[in-house]
């Protein structure tokens, strides 16, 4: 059954959900999608690659990584040649061919999430997201899915993974800017800044823990084959964003 709801609710659900550790839910809403209005750029905002955005993001950009003269097929599974929108498993690693990252778990401190696990975080059955991962039904039909969580077992720390499409919201000119303009509009402060992460050019705000009322939280976006990908770090005490940001490369490092 079709999920209609919104990435951002979603979220924060996930969120509380597989923290396990007994944070206190944002008071929070969904960014509004029916107004169909592009987010507009203020003064304030960066149009540029900001470096100056905080020294964790500066961590984050991987300005050192580059691809190495291995060919791409030597450095991901055989099976991303026959790569599912959702992204491929193997063993601790989660491979997105999409957007071009991978995420390395040590499978204790930190784990990924299995499809049920997924599914219960979500409130979403096994079976839809099975057949999400596995190819049996498109997320560009859908109007959020999750492709990966992973979850420090000791603060609650998460790192997410979800598509949003645009076309599905009726929204088909909306941008990974515009998605992530709604979501800093509910704060005071938190502008959009285009970054460079994972040797690409990425959107990004970074909300500090006073205003979520839970955990810092970190997005970024980036627009891929009419998709847009979201990356949400939520990071509680006994984390940092700098240790969740490590466990990212480009997939081609």
């Amino acid at each position: 059954m079709k999920k209609k709801i919104s990435a951002i609710f979603i979220c924060m659900m996930i969120i509380s959900l597989v923290s396990g550790c007994g944070k206190e839910e944002e008071p929070y809403s969904s960014p509004n999608f029916s107004d169909k209005s592009p987010h507009e750029a203020t003064e304030t905002e960066a149009t540029e690659t900001d470096a100056s955005l905080t020294d964790a993001l500066m961590i984050a950009s991987f300005t050192d990584a580059t691809m190495s003269d291995a060919s791409a097929t030597d450095a991901v599974p055989a099976s991303l040649t026959d790569a599912l929108p959702m992204g491929v498993y193997e063993n601790n690693t989660y491979y997105n061919g999409l957007a071009e990252f991978k995420i390395t778990v040590d499978g204790e401190n930190w784990k990924l999430y299995d499809y049920v696990e997924v599914a219960s975080a979500t409130g979403a059955t096994p079976d839809y997201v099975s057949n999400l991962w596995y190819g049996y039904t498109s997320p560009f039909e859908e109007d959020t899915t999750y492709a990966a969580i992973a979850s420090n077992k000791q603060s609650g720390s998460t790192i997410i993974v979800s598509y949003i499409s645009p076309t599905s919201y009726n929204m088909p000119d909306y941008s990974a800017k515009d998605y992530l303009g709604m979501v800093a509009d509910r704060y005071e402060d938190v502008n959009v800044r285009t970054v460079t992460f994972l040797a690409q050019t990425y959107e990004c705000i970074d909300i500090p823990q006073e205003q979520t009322g839970i955990g810092r939280r970190v997005q970024f976006a980036i627009d891929r084959g009419g998709m847009i990908i979201l990356i949400t770090f939520t990071i509680y005490e006994g984390s940092s964003i700098e240790e969740a940001v490590g466990l990212l490369k480009p997939l081609y490092y």
